[in-house]
């Protein structure tokens, strides 16, 4: 490993050689990277036309109003299924007739003790 070091002008040789590789790749790169920020802002302005374009259209307009009409009339039936759903639990009364029902057997029997 020390005739490896001792060999100091080839060091140096390697090291210019690999930071001018280097340098030559982070050129490359920077120019990669600009013309794809250029890119983007093509397709960012391109998106902005045609999302300007799409709300000045008046088709689009009436359809996201009616979908803004739907969802609120969607949440209006979900709570209306709701509150009918708790009236119905409410004015169940068939537990409770089957208790009457219960006690009036008990009382019977009780009745029919008695009076034997």
């Amino acid at each position: 490993e020390l005739e490896k070091y001792k060999d100091i002008a080839g060091l140096k040789s390697a090291a210019e050689d690999k930071r001018k590789r280097l340098n030559t790749e982070k050129d490359n790169l920077k120019k990669r990277k600009d013309l794809f920020k250029k890119v983007i802002e093509s397709l960012h302005s391109q998106y902005e036309d045609e999302k300007s374009e799409l709300n000045a259209n008046e088709t689009h307009s009436q359809l996201a109003n009616l979908e803004r009409k739907w969802q609120h009339y969607e949440q209006n039936n979900f709570v209306m299924k709701e509150y009918i759903e708790s009236k119905t639990r409410e004015g169940d009364y068939k537990p409770i007739s089957k208790g009457v029902d219960d006690l009036l057997a008990e009382y019977n029997k009780v009745i029919m003790k008695q009076l034997q």
